[in-house]
């Protein structure tokens, strides 16, 4: 679960790999990407969305990216999957299929 920088807002990635972003305190979910494009995230931590398509490896399975944190300067974002490796890219990373930075 991920904070605006403001704190209206949080976003949260579901089992069903979806992400939802919510109003604070109303729980009402935001569903306009106008809106959400706006949005300047406290921190980020989620493997969903236009921000970090790029971290994902062709052909991979929606399981095989488990864990993702953008640095608290906010122009990396570092991921670990099931195959034990750590990546590092830079943030935002919308291009699909890039390399790791190392």
């Amino acid at each position: 679960m991920d904070f605006s920088a403001d704190s209206r807002y949080i976003q949260v990635s579901t089992g069903a790999y979806k992400r939802q972003v919510h109003e604070v305190p109303l729980g009402k979910q935001i569903t306009d990407p106008v809106v959400i494009e706006k949005i300047t995230w406290a921190t980020w931590t989620s493997i969903l969305g236009d921000e970090v398509i790029g971290i994902w490896p062709r052909n991979a399975d929606k399981a095989d990216v488990n864990c993702a944190c953008v640095t608290h300067a906010g122009l990396n974002i570092v991921t670990g999957d099931d195959f034990g490796l750590v990546k590092l890219f830079d943030f935002p990373c919308t291009e699909k299929f890039v390399s790791a930075c190392f």
